[in-house]
């Protein structure tokens, strides 16, 4: 189907670019670090009541809401969702100084606008997607188009790398999909999604998984001072010692891991990653003592065609050839996808790009590509979904920016898709 460009104008014309600055910088100046999303969630929620939109209020845990909105089609087309998360990557609290060197001030993380950019902590990462989407929404409600499909415009809880683990176990760390995991359980269903996470407005519909690792060796929780080497061998006794030599093990394997899995997808290749991310060992107050316990964490990025069973059994390999007492344990298993049945709405997006900016969408960078996002729940439920998001910067440790420019054009991008799309009569579906 052609997009109909009369109606593409009528909606285009309803896009104002102050009104989307002001509104990312509005949703950026409330805080909402995972688990803490709820006074952003209900902002969403009254911007969509004043706007026209059916707003519906998802709580995952308490305290905890997606907001929804929904512009209703009249029951006979295709209809598409759009996605984007309310945490953010960083708390905005001094837990922050586990992460970076210094933190800024309260008042340089709020929102702002200055020289063409909103700046402040998630309007990259991704308060500016969410708020070109909310727009794209207003503008095709303002333009009474009738459209024959719904587009659900869903801002979600939970989306940022953070995992319950040890004592960190509250609402706060848990992230990594929960809100659109929720989302897609309880209803908010579309035949077609676009996430609006980061991607400088190129697309992508691959994208990797994710396995996280601990793993532990053991000491002899004994004291250290008048012991002979000969007697205590360190790689015996010391677990943090002893570590030295799995994390060197660990990283001989992940390079090797990195080359082999390289996964070539219909947009480009995607990258394997091991990081190891954590360390703990020992007690700083009492260094006097061989440290009994020490525990390191891995974060595994993997492509689509490996499971965590494959990660699980090499890593197991390697170590077993140190002949040497530890304990490994997955606690985040996350699998890669490829989108299936996805090709309409990639030629949709290519049109829309076309037709806006003179040019093909271009793919995603493999390097941008590489990660783990909201899409992949989609796809891992059967649902065709692409990202393609206007995407800023860092300016600090925490503070972000991003070009309104970039917003517009995404906010331009989601409602002539939303146009053409839930314009379609539900036998176009392939």
């Amino acid at each position: 189907m052609s997009l109909n460009k009369e109606a593409a104008k009528q909606v285009l014309a309803e896009i104002n670019q102050d009104e989307l600055a002001q509104l990312a910088c509005d949703l950026t100046s409330i805080p909402s670090a995972t688990g803490q999303e709820k006074a952003v969630a209900e902002f969403i929620l009254n911007w969509f009541e004043v706007n026209g939109l059916k707003a519906v209020r998802q709580e995952i845990e308490v305290d905890r809401p997606n907001a929804v909105g929904i512009l209703k089609g009249d029951g006979t087309g295709l209809s598409l969702g759009f996605n984007g998360h309310t945490d953010t990557s960083f708390t905005g609290t001094a837990e922050d100084l586990r992460m970076v060197a210094r933190v800024e001030s309260d008042s340089e993380l709020k929102g702002s606008i200055k020289d063409g950019k909103v700046r402040g902590l998630g309007v990259s990462n991704m308060k500016g997607g969410v708020a070109a989407f909310m727009m794209a929404g207003k503008a095709l409600r303002k333009s009474g188009i009738k459209l024959k499909g719904d587009v659900i415009l869903a801002a979600v809880a939970g989306e940022i790398s953070r995992t319950p683990i040890g004592p960190w176990q509250t609402k706060e760390y848990r992230g990594e999909g929960v809100g659109t995991r929720h989302l897609l359980t309880h209803g908010m269903h579309s035949d077609y999604a676009v996430v609006a996470d980061g991607s400088d407005l190129n697309v992508v519909w691959a994208q990797n998984g994710v396995v996280l690792v601990k793993i532990s060796t053991f000491g002899k929780a004994e004291a250290a001072w008048g012991t002979k080497r000969s007697e205590y061998p360190m790689e015996k006794v010391n677990a943090i010692v002893k570590m030295t030599k799995i994390i060197a093990a660990l990283e001989t394997w992940a390079a090797k891991f990195e080359d082999k899995y390289i996964y070539t997808s219909a947009t480009g290749p995607l990258f394997p990653k091991v990081n190891i991310g954590g360390i703990e060992g020992g007690a700083p107050y009492r260094p006097n003592y061989f440290p009994g316990v020490c525990t390191i964490y891995v974060d595994v990025r993997m492509p689509p065609q490996v499971r965590p069973v494959t990660i699980k059994h090499e890593i197991e390999m390697t170590l077993n050839e140190l002949d040497m007492d530890y304990d490994l344990e997955l606690y985040k298993s996350l699998l890669g996808h490829e989108a299936k049945g996805v090709e309409p709405l990639v030629a949709c997006a290519d049109e829309v790009h076309q037709y806006l900016f003179g040019e093909k969408i271009k793919p995603e960078t493999p390097d941008r590509a590489s990660i783990w996002t909201d899409t992949n729940i989609y796809n891992e439920m059967g649902i065709p979904a692409i990202k393609i998001g206007p995407r800023g910067k860092r300016i600090g440790p925490r503070n972000e920016e991003i070009e309104i420019d970039a917003m517009v054009k995404a906010a331009q991008i989601y409602a002539l898709m939303a146009l053409d799309i839930c314009s379609r009569e539900r036998s176009q579906l392939k």
